[in-house]
């Protein structure tokens, strides 16, 4: 019986650079069905289950977060390292997004690229770059890649995925600014009634169909009289 090797479908991470550095050919962690960078964490989700693979120093390196403390930070002399996300021999495409934004446009898959390297300052697909931030805690700023219309953009998670599989939208979808706006149930109608059953006026606005005089003074009657004789 031969044996038949199945290759691994996934997303991998690897670590370039730092004290964590992997060789050009080492696939890294993996597979998973996707990976979430976040801040200062790279979160590797497999089966819906989510776990920390890997921390960024104070010093701004990353490292594996089993191998991570405080003491290591301290003797990172290897220089600042990057995050190689890779799928083996397939490609990857990459979501930038914000959990918590209600009506935001979500950016379209960026891809497929056949590696993404995440560094301090900077975010590649192949030569491309992505996306960009002034420190290693800011927010990322895309560039025009995503498109004109998200050029700038800031977002705060990136989200790597392999072709083929869906990548979660994480975001609420906002209706579409050129579709039709959503029409609401309209009021039943209701006839109007007739003259001859329509209520009748509130007392105070309801003209008088009589009009009389509210109020009689006494009239004045002069007598023309002849003089007496004197």
């Amino acid at each position: 019986m031969i044996g038949v090797a199945v290759e691994a479908t996934g997303v991998f991470l690897a670590f370039v650079g730092g004290p964590d550095g992997s060789s050009a050919d080492d696939a890294g962690l993996g597979p998973y069905d996707e990976i979430v960078l976040r801040g200062a964490r790279a979160v590797g989700e497999r089966a819906g289950l989510g776990k920390v693979i890997a921390l960024r120093s104070s010093t701004g390196s990353w490292r594996d977060a089993e191998s991570a403390s405080s003491g290591s930070d301290q003797n990172d002399g290897a220089g600042p390292g990057e995050l190689r996300v890779s799928a083996g021999s397939g490609e990857i495409l990459v979501r930038f997004s914000d959990d918590e934004v209600a009506g935001q446009i979500p950016v379209p898959d960026l891809g497929p690229f056949a590696r993404v390297v995440v560094g301090t300052h900077e975010v590649r697909g192949d030569e491309d770059t992505l996306a960009v931030r002034v420190s290693r805690i800011s927010p990322w700023q895309l560039t025009d890649k995503a498109g004109p219309s998200f050029q700038g953009a800031i977002r705060e998670a990136l989200v790597v995925v392999a072709t083929g599989r869906s990548v979660p939208n994480r975001q609420r979808q906002p209706a579409s600014p050129s579709g039709p706006a959503a029409k609401r149930p309209e009021p039943a109608k209701v006839d109007a009634p007739s003259p001859a059953s329509a209520p009748a006026p509130a007392d105070d606005d309801a003209a008088p169909s009589v009009w009389v005089e509210r109020e009689r003074r006494a009239p004045n009657i002069y007598i023309s009289r002849p003089d007496p004789k004197r």
